[in-house]
């Protein structure tokens, strides 16, 4: 419980600190908007109280007894006019109001970082200032909402003043107790405090609503106008006390941010999230054991099998790695694990998908996908395999490409993928191509370009025929692996492509000898090749490399390859 109460105080006090800058520095637009924001509050709340007068006129005859005096006089069709009116313009002052709070926002937000006399730190500064600034007056202005219903309901209903007293006490005990008690429930209230905060507000209002019932019904509550009043400004404090606590936590979180962009003396730091979350928290040796010990009892059939761990370098971040040893009864067996961090979950399921929906891949076999603590683990076993080194690796990648090529991806796999990313030939635009030339103007060929233009319907019309190939586009050091046959074996699959066959292939310079040998060797594996001649392959393999080019906006060398994909594509 004093964890949560801690972490509440911490929040809070990093607030107070920030305000106190900005009221140091602008005060008179920080009074500004808070006023503006508790306005916009109350303009909302009348603009939705005086539709329900509205309705109950309706449903009468005459002005009902407990409207005040004056207003017997307009008569009830004029009455219902003129509460109609004053509804809209209530509502417009709402939206006017709350369009002053951000103008405030801004121009505080400027004012602030002049201040601080910095120059540009991160992207998008100017949008964090200003939003900051937004949630610190939202949050006064919350503060200051709240503070005033409950005076008014103190006054006019003060039972029910004390209710949601109450009930706002009684939730940060549970949820302080419900921490202390449960390390799940801790992790959750992190992860999902707005959600939870919203859902306490519903049943707050849910209660207060009960409350007011059987106070009617069995109590001496005050009249009906009160009544809807107190229980209109319930809902809208419940509502104000929920975004509260959504903005004094997205202060807290971006307080490495704002405190470089406001404070004179504040650089920025990014730090790590958490240094024992995630992966970060599997890799104390004890830890580590205990995980491994259940997974490679799974992995190995054995009931308590003796392993010893060793770090392995795979070279990509967020990806923990570890070649386990394992004594059994037939002999040592050698596993592969890999956990992904919750940032890398793409990645796991990418890998995932095609191992699980594609058999007969050139893969390290896997033998076990699962989780580890909430995150994904795959473990493949390399009995009996030898890693590549960084010569071999060189050597060995063209005719793995091949090999991977000859592979035809399942018809389910194929539609799966289809459905969720876009082919080459549908990364590349006309316009692209037309800024392109523009930006290279007298260095390129307006007529070459104009010609290109011409025929990429027609080019994307060849791509689109092709039949689908798988690709590994990056394949690094330390990845590819050789059986006792000598065939090569990837063991990390996060990136994968199905692209038509030619994609991602190297150009070479042997003027399609390459792709010639490619056709000749994947005939002899799948019939959807047979009617294919090496430029068909080719003209995929310059134009996915003209699409790379072009999207890193790599424009000279993009122009470069215009002219081979012409006569690529008229030779096909």
């Amino acid at each position: 419980m004093n964890a949560v109460f801690s972490d509440i105080g911490k929040a809070i006090r990093w607030s107070v600190s920030l305000g106190n800058k900005f009221i140091r520095v602008v005060p008179g637009t920080t009074l500004f908007a808070v006023i503006c924001s508790v306005l916009s509050q109350f303009f909302l709340l009348t603009g939705f109280l005086l539709p329900l007068k509205v309705v109950l006129l309706l449903g009468s005859d005459s002005v009902p007894a407990y409207f005040p005096p004056v207003f017997h006089d307009f008569g009830r069709d004029g009455l219902v006019l003129v509460l109609s009116v004053a509804s809209v313009g209530f509502y417009m002052l709402h939206l006017l109001t709350a369009k002053l709070v951000d103008k405030a926002a801004f121009s505080a937000s400027n004012r602030l970082l002049a201040r601080s006399r910095k120059m540009a730190i991160f992207e998008n500064q100017q949008e964090i200032a200003s939003k900051g600034y937004q949630r610190y007056s939202q949050s006064l202005a919350a503060v200051s909402f709240v503070s005033l219903c409950l005076v008014v309901m103190a006054v006019f209903y003060v039972k029910l003043a004390v209710v949601i007293v109450a009930y706002v006490v009684a939730c940060l005990m549970s949820v302080g107790l419900l921490s202390s008690l449960s390390k799940a429930f801790e992790e959750r209230l992190h992860r999902k405090l707005g959600s939870i905060s919203k859902t306490l507000g519903s049943v707050g209002f849910l209660v207060m609503f009960a409350f007011i019932v059987f106070d009617h019904l069995y109590g001496s509550a005050p009249g009906i106008i009160i009544s809807v009043v107190s229980l209109l400004l319930g809902r809208q404090a419940f509502g104000r006390m929920t975004n509260l606590v959504k903005d004094i936590q997205g202060l807290y979180a971006q307080r490495a941010q704002l405190a470089a962009l406001f404070f004179h003396g504040h650089i920025f730091l990014h730090r790590p999230k958490g240094l024992d979350k995630g992966i970060w928290g599997l890799i104390e040796p004890g830890i580590r054991d205990e995980w491994l010990g259940r997974l490679l009892k799974e992995a190995s059939g054995c009931e308590n099998p003796e392993f010893n761990v060793e770090w392995f370098d795979l070279g990509l971040p967020d990806v923990l790695c570890y070649q386990v040893s394992v004594v059994t009864a037939e002999g040592e067996r050698l596993f592969l694990v890999k956990v992904f961090n919750a940032n890398r979950f793409a990645w796991a399921k990418h890998e995932a998908t095609l191992l699980a929906g594609q058999r007969g891949l050139p893969a390290v076999p896997c033998v076990s996908l699962t989780m580890v603590q909430g995150l994904p683990c795959h473990v493949f076993d390399i009995t009996g395999l030898v890693q590549c080194g960084k010569s071999e690796t060189g050597k060995g990648l063209p005719g793995f490409r091949r090999t991977l090529s000859a592979h035809v991806p399942s018809d389910e796999l194929t539609s799966l993928y289809l459905r969720s990313h876009p082919q080459v030939w549908q990364r590349v635009e006309s316009h692209s191509i037309q800024r392109m030339g523009l930006l290279l103007g007298a260095k390129a060929d307006t007529a070459l370009i104009e010609r290109f233009l011409a025929v990429i319907p027609a080019i994307k019309d060849r791509l689109k025929a092709l039949p689908p190939a798988f690709s590994a586009p990056d394949i690094r050091v330390g990845m590819l692996w050789k059986d006792s046959s000598g065939n090569t074996l990837l063991a990390h699959w996060a990136v994968w492509n199905i692209e038509p066959l030619g994609t991602k292939l190297p150009l070479g310079d042997d003027e399609g000898n390459s792709f010639a040998e490619l056709l000749r060797e994947l005939r002899q594996e799948r019939a959807d090749v047979a009617g294919l001649e090496p430029h068909h392959v080719r003209l995929a393999a310059i134009f996915s490399e003209f699409e790379f080019r072009l999207t890193r906006g790599r424009y000279l060398e993009a122009y470069a390859l215009v002219s081979s994909l012409l006569i690529e594509y008229e030779r096909v």
